[in-house]
């Protein structure tokens, strides 16, 4: 790889030689700090990759360029500059200038711009081995430079600055900061985090492309590029997006034999957002390539919103044996589960349910003081068996329903009893329902509708009732003062106490010790 700096000012040519020297490639480096020598140079050694400043002795970096460019020699081009001018950026790009660079810009910028322009060189010689023709590389070199691009807005946020726009104006892409739009994430279904390397996938793709791009060709505006892992995103900013979703689908089915996934954003209405929708749509897509719905999108607003139940508050479900809240949660978890960024990958998916069920086991135990045994290895075996999330919902459903039923059959009454033997020690002291709740690791709520249920009574009622039996033991067993029997039994006030135990017993404490 050969590679040419032209810089007028020593220091800055010297840094820009130190940048270049450091990445680890096989670059050749020349430098000039005159135009004219340059251009020698460059008539020499027709170097790969020009780096140039704008302003230099007796003629522009800008000329010079437009002077090396020949038929049969195109070199790449990165253009610095410290003039933010329109002109400037749009002549660089019209001569084929890869990069646009303002001063003053820091090293790892110089450098990462350099990395990219010398990986992208590297990638159209590849191409210019195969086409053979000087037109056709040039436009795919453009169209790569355009969808690296656009993959970096999908990626990460990127505010729309003036630069960014003058490179939308020059693909014509300005309609994505001028109007709202829509992206989808489409690629086979089944491969949620995309597909394997190979020929066949290979030629997959590119079908797919083939028939989106035709379908897309009189929907304009639109725009259809690869991420980063070869699956299809499609920007537009037609209004009838439902359509052609449909259309996409049932083509591809048609045309090439084969399903795929596509999940769609929410239309946006800012440039800033494309970052957003593609998170969006990638988890939409995730959601559909696991699905056994075929000839449907999902949008990332799916009907079915909420979290899923933390594994205390499943354990709870469970224990109650609400056949229908489980499903529910248990679905929610499922999607959320699968369209996490983390689980790119089946295992993860099955890592990631086994650790949840594990964590309800734990918690039932803890909440009805049984053990319950790990579990089985049949469900690890059938969760590694499933290829869409509603087989993966019918394994763990069952899994549950199961476990519920068991839980059932053994005692229901467990946690009831659990909770009145720590309110059989603890009732002096300042015992809330919230207290014991989070000892049995339930919901407060699960707990009290438990409680009723199997006592009859409230937990309040049931813990005065134990509060006052103790104090008319403590009454007419030992010599306590009132107020020592009433702090004894969990009262700090004794005229609260004093009516609490008359409107249980029928009489004050005094009467009842001394038998009125």
């Amino acid at each position: 790889m050969k590679l040419i700096l032209i810089e007028d000012e020593p220091d800055s040519l010297n840094g820009m030689k130190n940048a270049v020297e450091s990445i680890a490639m096989d670059i050749t480096i020349y430098i000039s700090n005159t135009a004219e020598r340059a251009l020698e140079i460059i008539e020499e050694q027709r170097p790969d990759l020009i780096v140039t400043d704008i302003m230099l002795p007796g003629m522009t970096g800008l000329d010079l360029v437009e002077q090396c460019m020949k038929e049969y020699y195109s070199p790449k081009v990165i253009v610095v500059s410290g003039y933010n001018d329109f002109d400037y950026a749009r002549r660089s790009l019209q001569i084929g200038a890869m990069d646009y660079l303002l001063k003053p810009y820091s090293t790892a910028d110089f450098i990462e711009k350099v990395q990219k322009t010398i990986i992208l060189i590297d990638q159209q010689k590849a191409l210019i081995e195969q086409m053979k023709q000087q037109q056709a590389y040039a436009e795919i070199g453009n169209r790569l430079m355009r969808d690296n691009y656009l993959v970096d807005f999908c990626l990460k946020p990127t505010p729309l600055e003036e630069h960014v726009y003058q490179r939308l104006q020059l693909w014509e892409l300005e309609w994505l900061a001028n109007q709202s739009y829509s992206l989808f994430v489409m690629d086979t279904k089944g491969y949620p985090d995309g597909k394997p390397n190979g020929s066949g996938f290979a030629l997959q793709t590119f079908a797919i492309g083939n028939i989106v791009q035709e379908l897309i060709k009189d929907q304009t505006p639109s725009i259809l590029f690869k991420d980063p892992k070869n699956r299809w995103i499609l920007l537009t900013g037609i209004e009838m997006v439902g359509e052609l979703t449909t259309s996409i689908i049932n083509q591809v089915k048609q045309l090439h034999k084969t399903d795929i996934s596509l999940g769609a954003s929410s239309r946006m209405h800012k440039f800033e957002n494309i970052h957003a929708a593609y998170e969006e749509a990638l988890t939409a897509f995730r959601i559909h390539s696991l699905s056994a719905e075929s000839n449907v999108f999902y949008e990332s607003r799916m009907n079915d919103t909420g979290d899923p139940s933390s594994p205390a508050e499943m354990a709870s479900i469970i224990i109650e044996k609400e056949e229908e809240l489980i499903k529910l949660r248990v679905h929610r978890f499922v999607r959320q589960t699968i369209s996490s960024e983390t689980n790119a990958n089946r295992q993860n998916i099955v890592r990631e349910i086994l650790n949840y069920l594990t964590d309800i086991i734990i918690c039932i135990r803890e909440a009805v003081s049984k053990d319950f045994e790990e579990i089985p290895m049949s469900v690890w075996e059938s969760l590694d068996e499933c290829r869409t999330l509603e087989e993966y919902e019918k394994i763990i459903n069952g899994y549950l329903m199961k476990l519920s039923a068991e839980i059932a059959s053994s005692n229901v009454n467990a946690v009831i009893e659990r909770a009145i033997q720590i309110i059989s020690k603890q009732y002096m002291e300042d015992l809330s329902l919230q207290i014991i709740a989070d000892e049995l690791n339930l919901h407060p709520v699960w707990l009290s509708q438990l409680f009723k249920k199997e006592t009859g009574q409230t937990y309040l009622d049931y813990l005065t009732g134990k509060r006052m039996e103790q104090a008319k033991k403590l009454l007419r067993e030992t010599s306590l003062k009132i107020y020592e029997i009433a702090e004894s039994v969990g009262y700090h006030d004794l005229q609260h106490f004093g009516s609490v135990f008359k409107k249980r017993v029928g009489q004050t404490p005094k009467e009842f010790r001394y038998g009125k």
